[in-house]
Formats: structure tokens, sequence, C-alpha cells
């Protein structure tokens, strides 16, 4: 596939300026959304780059700036269309089944989950997914990683952190 990876947190990182995604649409590049490397983009959450993408054409943009749901869609299909894949982008027979699930009862969501396609883009998600789905697996369940020991991976994480920066 070919088109424009969108990566707005980078972007404003590095202050090289705001890509044009909504000329890009009208004229038909496709376009995907994505989050760069850990070098421009410190926190590579696809989630938060969703909603950031959202307000910084907002801003930029005006009344001419994308929905929430237009954002959505960048994310998905029209991330699957640059990486040139038709497996993936959308929930469809034939498809791959990986998903994360979002439970709607979430005090942070009252109102928000009226318009649940827009949501991810116009209020976003602060905190862990409830929900991920791998290959057919449960990876994420109520919020915590299923494979492993989390409190004991953060133990070891810190650890790892505090002797290299001993290092130096």
């Amino acid at each position: 596939g070919t088109g424009v990876t969108h990566c707005p947190i980078s972007n404003m990182t590095l202050s090289s300026g705001i890509c044009r995604i909504p000329d890009m649409l009208k004229l038909d590049v496709p376009v995907g959304l994505a989050v760069d490397g850990s070098a421009s983009n410190d926190g590579s959450n696809l989630l938060e780059e969703l909603r950031v993408a959202f307000l910084l054409h907002r801003l930029n943009s005006s009344s001419h700036a994308l929905s929430g749901y237009d954002i959505l869609k960048i994310a998905t299909n029209g991330s699957a269309k640059i990486l040139g894949r038709n497996d993936i982008g959308s929930l469809a027979v034939g498809k791959a089944g990986d998903m994360f699930l979002i439970r709607r009862d979430r005090l942070d969501l009252i109102g928000a989950d009226l318009d649940v396609k827009s949501m991810l883009g116009t209020v976003g998600l602060k905190s862990s997914v409830d929900y991920t789905i791998v290959n057919g697996k449960m990876v994420v369940e109520n919020g915590h990683l299923v494979n492993i020991d989390e409190e004991k991976f953060i133990s070891e994480a810190r650890k790892s952190v505090t002797n290299y920066l001993s290092r130096s």
C-alpha cells in the first residue's frame, strides 16, 4: 500500500507542522494513523494518538475538521490500506478477529457513549482498555494483562531502570 501515515504527536513533539489530512482525504490520498517511534513519541499509545489527531484538526480546521468517527476510520480502515492489508481494519467475516473492548458503564464515559463511533476521538480513553483478544485468546481481562504477573513485572522493570541509570 501507499499513502500517508499520520503521527500527530510525533509531529507536535518535533515541531514539524500539521499534516494536511483533511485536504489529503479530499484528494483521495490514503491516510492511516500511527504513533511513530519512541524518539519522537514517548507514549506510543494509539488511542491517545486518535484523540490528539481529532483535537489537533479541530483546532487547525475548525468546522472543516474531521469527526471523531472519521479519525477512527483513518486509524482502522485507513491504516489497513496503508499497510496493503485487506484482512484487518474492520470487523467482518474472514478478517482477523483481534480486538479490544471498552465497557460503556465507566463513569468518565457517561454521555460520551451516546455516540460510540466518535467517542474515542472526542473524549478518548485515559486508562487501559477492559479486554483485548489476540488470535482468539484473551490477553487483557478487566484492564490487566492475563499472561504475566504485573506486580512482579513492574518491580523488575523498576530495578532495570534504576540499574541502567546508575551506570552513567
